[in-house]
């Protein structure tokens, strides 16, 4: 979160709630200030949605329909696919996500789709992305929380990620 700086109020004024289907997938902000120099400024963040496991059931039949939302600073950047009847849903999708602040976490939020109702919250995690390593492809697993039930297990979500400098970008 970019604090002291006069961006740090529009990017939070910025912010959609879930479900607003109008959020801007542009994830770039107004500027570099609270980058130390040398700092690269713009990253590439790739991304592979793995999979899920063990995701827990929101629907009657004791299944679910899951779709992952990726969100960076308030803003949607990504959405999947939807998975019918499935705890254990294969996706293998691929974003490519601009990141301009590293302390700025990638939110991974899992719902259950709903024709014509609200969609169903599974659980969510945070990516950190200062734990991740310049130009190498990390495997991770994060286990899904709600904030609400925080003992409670509602299955993994598996990603591959590599994070690289904007200006080291493939063409």
């Amino acid at each position: 979160m970019l604090q002291g700086s006069p961006a740090a109020g529009r990017i939070q004024d910025q912010r959609t709630e879930d479900g607003d289907s109008s959020a801007s997938t542009n994830s770039l902000g107004s500027g570099n200030a609270d980058f130390p120099p040398g700092d690269p400024g713009i990253y590439q963040l790739d991304v592979t949605l793995r999979r899920g496991q063990n995701l827990a059931a929101r629907d009657r039949g004791g299944t679910s329909d899951p779709y992952v939302k990726f969100k960076l600073g308030g803003k949607e950047v990504f959405r999947s696919k939807t998975i019918h009847k499935n705890l254990n849903p294969v996706w293998e999708e691929k974003a490519c996500i601009l990141i301009d602040n590293l302390r700025e976490p990638l939110y991974i939020k899992v719902f259950d789709y709903d024709f014509g109702l609200q969609d169903d919250f599974i659980g969510s995690a945070f990516l950190d992305l200062t734990s991740l390593e310049l130009n190498r492809q990390t495997d991770v697993t994060l286990s899904l929380k709600d904030p609400h039930y925080p003992d409670h297990d509602l299955g993994s979500i598996f990603l591959s990620v590599l994070l690289a400098p904007g200006d080291q970008r493939e063409a």
